[in-house]
């Protein structure tokens, strides 16, 4: 039984990470169109926090009632889980190459597999502690780290990074925690309302480019409007995707779920090498090929322990 309760939190966060790479290619042809990163992030959470609202509201009402210290951690999980990953990476990648900042970024696995391991004391078989390095530098062949240091580099665009890897460790864990309560899409709604809150206080919508958001792209081959294209960043690249990952979560654990979602760069370069035509060099193929191993390798190693666990 838990061993399928990992396979299909495998499903589940693979799936979330398949819509977020093809949501990176929407996503930069909304900011093509003159929409800034931070207001993309803004627009993405605000509207999926108001539909995902009115959906609870229709039909969970009774999840969105809060006691004062629910109300924090949820503030909590909204701002820090959701806006801070988003924010301290775009002020990131302003300073580092992207490819560093992610590969700094996704080693927020291994931090969350020490927490579950030294702090929750939950143990992991060793397959799954090899598999983050290997896809880390799997990940890191894909990117093209080496390629991308030109030179541009800073302690502050590093530390940065380093701060995003922990909001996104930290969103994992306690997205873990939340879920004990109330369902995937509860903790996801509640989570994206208090972040959309922190984001039009930063940032007032009067200042919103919403003539951009008018205009119209062709960058997917029809000519499409912006506003479409941003509510297919909202829904099937945010509503939908978060809500996936929060689901496999509660299936696996933030560790299991956190390791999974390291593929989600791979997805992104093939959807851009077939849509975009990017070209992919042999070496980032080799780079993808081992992250999807490594993944691989870490939940069938888990699949395995919990099956014996439970017939032990």
């Amino acid at each position: 039984m838990r061993a399928s309760r990992t396979l299909s939190g495998t499903l589940l966060v693979a799936g979330a990470a398949a819509l977020w790479g093809f949501n990176g290619t929407v996503s930069a042809l909304v900011m093509e169109a003159g929409v800034a990163p931070s207001r993309l992030a803004q627009a993405r959470i605000v509207l999926a926090a108001v539909l995902l609202l009115a959906w609870l509201a229709w039909r969970e009402r009774p999840t969105l009632r809060l006691t004062r210290r629910e109300a924090l951690q949820y503030a909590a999980f909204g701002i820090i889980g959701l806006v801070g990953v988003q924010w301290l990476y775009f002020e990131a990648i302003s300073r580092i190459p992207i490819s560093i900042s992610l590969v700094i970024e996704y080693s927020a696995p291994l931090l969350v597999a020490l927490w579950v391991r030294l702090v929750w004391g939950r143990l992991l078989p060793w397959q799954a502690w090899a598999a983050i390095p290997v896809a880390l530098a799997g990940l890191a062949l894909v990117l093209g780290v080496l390629d991308g240091v030109d030179g541009r580099i800073s302690a502050l665009g590093v530390a940065l990074s380093l701060g995003a890897a922990l909001c996104y460790a930290y969103y994992a864990l306690h997205a873990e925690v939340l879920t004990r309560d109330r369902s995937a899409t509860a903790v996801l709604g509640i989570g994206l309302g208090f972040g959309a809150l922190a984001l039009l206080v930063a940032q007032p919508a009067w200042g919103f480019p919403f003539a951009a958001v008018a205009s119209w792209s062709d960058g997917l081959g029809p000519s499409l409007p912006v506003w479409a294209m941003l509510l297919w960043v909202s829904v099937l690249g945010t509503i939908v995707p978060f809500a996936m990952l929060i689901a496999g979560v509660r299936r696996m654990g933030a560790d299991g779920a956190s390791v999974t979602a390291m593929i989600e760069p791979i997805v992104a370069g093939a959807i851009a090498w077939v849509l975009l035509g990017q070209s992919l060099a042999p070496a980032q193929i080799v780079g993808g090929l081992a992250v999807l191993a490594a993944v691989a390798w870490a939940q069938v190693s888990r699949a395995r322990a919990e099956t014996a666990a439970s017939a032990g």
